[in-house]
């Protein structure tokens, strides 16, 4: 173990490593972890390494005993922080204390004695003799974990020993899914991630195993469901495999089967966008994981809806139509004030001046940086958010405030040609520099287009 302040040290260097070397080093780490190497700090090092791992799109990593124990329930693998546990999701700050439990306590001597042996055929690729020994670990890793766990006192003892009752909650799940892994095995072989596309065979398939389970381990039938969400590339698309298995056509009835998980899953996702979206708050916000979490939403919400008969009536419908309106309401709030802040980054008229006709702009000064970033921050959010207003139902608010945002920067477009041509060149620095910043607010609110047309009218003298 290495102390708090060196692992930050050791975060903060490997974190800035490329990709492709902080794939190599994680490798080279693993492996001389597998052969029984005590001199590196493993976990550490992996542990700082894995945000770069997230981010390489080299994916391969060094098989482990771990690695193959955590198969059964990778699926349901999640790294976001969380205040309680989720039936179907199993937090990644679980898997080391329960492998720590098993080794340490639970089966020891097994543990040690399969851990070598996999090791063994991992690095020597004797594949039969592993993947016997993965089975026997996951099925004797089931029995002690069920054991471990009968019995609230056991729970109790169990909790404290793995850091809370949301852990112990998982290591009940990760129990379920071991002891019923040579199905779980079937099903990631038949269907590996990331699912473009469930075809009718997948659908079938899938049928045939949900309903063999339900026979023979009930408990474990609705895993078939929560798997294939975590292995599909659009999430949603787990609802129409929902209403396969469970033979029942609107949110209204699956909502009350064992199935229903797997839209109680999918709205946690929609919730967690909501709260990032309800957490801007103007003036300092930032438009692009404002737009990214509205992005997020609108996806998923239109998925659902088309994936399943939704009724406007139903606990999900209902739940929707709350999350809808909830993000329409802060989306509206801010383009509420969108036009007044943006028209606030330019120049004001100058007070005092009684002169017919159009006033001249105050531009004594050079352009107020903070006005300025609040303004582009503004209309960053009214153009990045257009493609998702009419699912989010605030395409009205937007519409509104486009239209007086544009209004205002045409006018605002002649006013500072007209302080431009007539600034003699001495006087030209502050007139300038306004312009850019109108041009820049032009090129996102009015487009490229007129912006050119705009900047070729700044060249053409004003006697032309």
């Amino acid at each position: 173990m290495i102390s708090a302040d060196k692992q930050v040290l050791l975060t903060g260097f490997l974190g800035t490593l490329p990709g492709s070397v902080a794939a190599r080093l994680a490798k080279a780490v693993e492996v001389d972890r597998l052969i029984g190497g005590t001199d590196l700090p493993h976990d550490e090092i992996l542990r700082a390494l894995r945000p770069r791992l997230r981010e390489s799109s080299q994916r391969f990593r060094m098989a482990t005993p771990l690695r193959f124990f955590c198969r059964p329930f990778e699926d349901l693998l999640v790294s976001a922080q969380r205040d309680t546990k989720q039936k179907g999701r199993i937090a990644r700050t679980s898997i080391e204390p329960v492998w720590t439990w098993l080794s340490g306590e639970l089966i020891p001597h097994r543990h040690r004695e399969l851990g070598d042996a996999m090791r063994d055929a991992i690095l020597y690729g004797r594949d039969k003799e592993l993947e016997q020994k993965t089975a026997e670990l996951w099925a004797e890793s089931a029995a002690a974990l069920k054991a471990a766990l009968s019995g609230e006192k056991k729970q109790a003892t169990a909790a404290k020993k793995l850091g809370g009752v949301a852990a112990m909650e998982d290591a009940q799940e990760m129990a379920l899914l071991l002891g019923g892994a040579p199905r779980i095995a079937e099903l990631q072989t038949r269907l590996p991630k990331p699912i473009g596309n469930l075809t009718e065979d997948d659908l079938a398939f899938l049928r045939d195993i949900f309903d063999r389970l339900s026979e023979s381990d009930a408990d474990l039938a609705p895993y078939v469901a929560l798997i294939i969400l975590g292995r599909l590339e659009r999430p949603w698309e787990a609802l129409r495999l929902v209403a396969a298995l469970s033979r029942k056509t609107t949110d209204t009835l699956i909502s009350n089967t064992d199935l229903g998980i797997v839209g109680e899953l999918l709205f946690s996702d929609l919730d967690m966008h909501v709260r990032r979206i309800q957490a801007v708050h103007p003036p300092d916000f930032d438009p692009e994981p404002l737009v990214s979490s509205l992005a997020g939403f609108t996806e998923l919400s239109s998925g659902m809806v088309k994936e399943l008969a939704i009724r406007r009536d139903g606990k999900w419908g209902q739940r929707l139509a709350k999350d809808r309106g909830a993000v329409a309401q802060v989306l509206e709030d801010l383009l509420e004030r969108a036009p007044k802040e943006i028209i606030g980054g330019l120049p004001t008229a100058k007070v005092g001046s009684f002169a017919k006709g159009p006033k001249p702009l105050d531009l004594s000064r050079v352009p107020d940086p903070d006005r300025v970033a609040k303004a582009m921050r503004y209309a960053q959010l009214m153009v990045h958010s257009r493609p998702f207003a009419v699912a989010a139902a605030f395409n009205a608010k937007l519409t509104e405030a486009f239209d007086q945002t544009a209004a205002s920067l045409r006018t605002y477009g002649e006013d500072i040609l007209r302080e431009l041509r007539a600034a003699p060149a001495e006087k030209r620095t502050n007139v300038d520099a306004h312009f850019a910043v109108v041009l820049q607010l032009c090129t996102l609110v009015l487009g490229q287009e007129e912006t050119d047309f705009l900047r070729r009218r700044a060249r053409v003298p004003a006697t032309a």
